[in-house]
């Protein structure tokens, strides 16, 4: 068990010595908490299967003995009270969702939200370049204007057979494409000069504004991946609301605590306690935990348990 792991939000201020050592004032002060520890350990144990962890060290339980009893309800409700505040905050709830995405991983890319905003960029980008299509395709008009018709059909040629020579390199949707173009430059060289040169104007403009039309488009977002990528946004979304969890654990502290007996009785095992009723010996490690922290402490934390069940939206 790791060292002091994961303090429980369900033990609230019930599960570490911290619970038995306080004093009045500031507790997390009192009691030498630091915050990014504490906000560490609620979100660890609200996760966590069990209710909560501990690994009292020899130097903790010699804390414990030095602190009077009738300040250890105290120092429950206190610390609590900072639990409850942190779990209820906005920072919480952040932290809750962060952590969430690395059990719960999905790509925003393939959800309904993430589609619309690549839909959205896609639009604007679309309307920028064709805001500047126009302008292009006047500077291209005055370019073929000073073009001689012959020179121009003689360049193409050259252009036409560095374009089937790279046909060999392509498969796919590139090859189709780049197929369909040699096709169309072929027929238009058998046409006059002057008139090669007004088709070839018309398709470059065209292969232009195709390009613009097909760019940034969704089309590459397979199926199947968006389907699975939905179903993993599907299971994020179940797990992010943490109240109904928080309940649960909520209720298995108090649950747990009603069983506990604190008039049990203990006799010498060896060097150690050992339950004098063989059905407590078998209890679980949470059960003994809070028998020997005690009835004032554990009545408390359990006091403090309900009012927050009973408040919780």
């Amino acid at each position: 068990m790791k060292s002091l792991k994961k303090y429980s939000a369900l033990a609230l201020a019930g599960a570490g010595f911290w619970l038995m050592a306080a004093k009045t004032g500031d507790v997390m002060t009192e009691l030498g908490i630091e915050t990014p520890k504490l906000q560490y350990d609620v979100l660890s144990n609200l996760k966590e299967e069990k209710w909560f962890f501990f690994n009292a060290t020899g130097s903790m339980r010699q804390m414990a003995r030095r602190i009077p009893e009738e300040s250890r309800a105290v120092t429950v409700r206190a610390l609590g009270k900072v639990v409850r505040t942190y779990v209820e905050s906005s920072v919480f709830k952040d932290a809750w969702l962060q952590d969430l995405r690395t059990i719960y991983p999905y790509d925003e890319r393939y959800t309904a939200e993430g589609i619309a905003k690549k839909q959205q960029q896609d639009n604007a980008e679309r309307a920028a370049m064709k805001s500047q299509l126009g302008a292009q395709m006047a500077a291209m008009d005055q370019g073929f204007a000073q073009m001689d018709p012959a020179m121009l059909k003689m360049a193409a040629q050259s252009q036409l057979v560095r374009e089937e020579r790279e046909l060999a390199s392509l498969s796919g949707a590139e090859r189709t494409t780049q197929a369909q173009h040699v096709a169309n430059l072929k027929k238009m060289m058998s046409l006059p000069p002057a008139e090669f040169k007004k088709q070839y104007l018309a398709s470059l403009k065209q292969q232009m504004l195709t390009n613009v039309n097909q760019e940034n488009t969704n089309d590459d977002l397979d199926k199947d991946r968006m389907a699975e990528e939905r179903q993993k946004k599907a299971e994020f979304d179940a797990h992010a609301n943490f109240r109904p969890l928080l309940k649960k654990r909520l209720q298995d502290f108090i649950t747990l605590s009603e069983s506990v007996d604190f008039e049990a009785r203990l006799v010498p095992m060896g060097r150690k306690q050992a339950f004098a009723n063989p059905v407590y010996e078998r209890k679980p490690s949470e059960w003994k935990f809070l028998y020997r922290m005690g009835k004032g402490p554990v009545m408390e934390a359990r006091s403090f348990a309900r009012q927050w069940l009973a408040e919780l939206r």
